[in-house]
């Protein structure tokens, strides 16, 4: 049977076993059984046709057990995952607080899901950004102090420079250096 044809089938019943949204999608993922003419029964699992017909209902039992362990499985990964990012992420900004609080700097910071940017100002309208993605962030923390002291005697010095920043950070959520 495919997809495209139209079948004489007849809906059986749809679960629905995953349904997951987050910020860019939402996902359902659904299991419809249906019944042919030629009396057996057939499992779609989200847009996936199985291969034979059902011989009983153990075996939908079985997928449907299955899957819930995946997604399970899954689930654990992914928040394993957030964790360790979440640590390295207090490891980084540990490091800042402590270099802002000695060097006497204000900072901000923006995370996405490769990197934590770390916005440095050098005055009200002056600032520079340092990427310091999750991958690397061992071998980067011990570089920052000097990197962020190089480029804060360059500045200080009279040398300007610009980033090509896509948004300004004058409304940013800053951490005073005086406030740690």
């Amino acid at each position: 049977m495919s997809r495209g044809q139209p079948t004489k089938e007849n809906f059986c019943c749809c679960l629905l076993l995953e349904e997951s949204s987050d910020r860019w999608y939402q996902e359902h993922t659904h299991l419809h059984l249906f019944w042919t003419p030629e009396q057996q029964l057939w499992v779609d699992l989200g847009v996936q046709r199985s291969d034979v017909a059902v011989s009983d209902i153990g075996e939908v039992v079985a997928v449907t057990q299955a899957f819930l362990q995946r997604v399970q499985q899954q689930k654990a990964q992914a928040a394993k995952r957030q964790k360790q990012k979440d640590l390295k992420i207090q490891a980084i900004l540990a490091q800042v607080r402590k270099i802002a609080k000695e060097d006497k700097f204000d900072f901000a910071t923006e995370v996405d899901t490769i990197k934590l940017k770390l916005i440095i100002r050098l005055s009200d309208n002056d600032y520079f950004a340092i990427l310091i993605p999750f991958k690397q962030f061992k071998e980067v923390l011990p570089k920052l102090r000097t990197a962020i002291q190089a480029l804060r005697e360059t500045y200080n010095s009279g040398v300007r420079f610009k980033t090509h920043l896509k948004r300004g950070y004058r409304r940013s959520e800053w951490v005073r250096h005086q406030d740690l």
